[in-house]
């Protein structure tokens, strides 16, 4: 099976400049977890996923994590006001890992696995053209899986007919 299989197509995907909260808004409606992030030129140039919301932000001293508990139980108001004016560029991850729609998908797996990632996104030359993630994977498995099952189930069906109609053979044979 290969990637074009069970590549999520169109992508939903967003540019540097949005603002944060646009971002987590569009992957809500979506019901999606990443988000390929595009310049000017449809160009890809990182992704934004759900862990980019959370992950600490500065560098040295100033490394803290968002405090997006707070921000929920209301006791953190500038913290929400500092978070809020912030633009997906802040936070993406740049330059991501990406795949071909020709591309087997146990080398998709094995990227994953190597880069600890959920989602990559599908070029077809410079264009992203879709997007797998681990979603795409499971659904592509439980087909396979039900597909199996359901031949294994006529295999098994097959069996007892023929099973049967030697038993009768049998049968016909031994009356004169």
């Amino acid at each position: 099976m290969k990637v074009r299989d069970v590549m999520t197509s169109p992508v939903v995907s967003v540019g540097p400049d949005t603002p944060l909260l646009e971002a987590g808004e569009l992957m809500l409606r979506h019901d999606i977890s990443g988000l390929p992030v595009l310049d000017r030129e449809a160009r890809l140039v990182g992704l934004i996923t759900e862990r980019d919301f959370l992950r600490p932000t500065g560098c040295g001293p100033d490394y803290k994590r968002p405090r997006w508990f707070q921000v929920l139980a209301g006791r953190a108001k500038d913290e929400f006001g500092r978070q809020s004016n912030r633009k997906v560029a802040d936070v993406m991850t740049a330059g991501p890992v990406t795949i071909t729609e020709e591309m087997p998908l146990e080398e998709v797996v094995g990227l994953m696995d190597h880069h600890c990632i959920h989602r990559l996104p599908v070029m077809r030359g410079a264009k992203v053209v879709g997007i797998v993630s681990r979603a795409d994977l499971l659904r592509a498995l439980v087909q396979s899986l039900r597909k199996t099952s359901v031949m294994s189930k006529h295999d098994e069906d097959l069996r007892a007919r023929m099973t049967e109609l030697e038993r009768e053979s049998w049968l016909h044979r031994t009356r004169p």
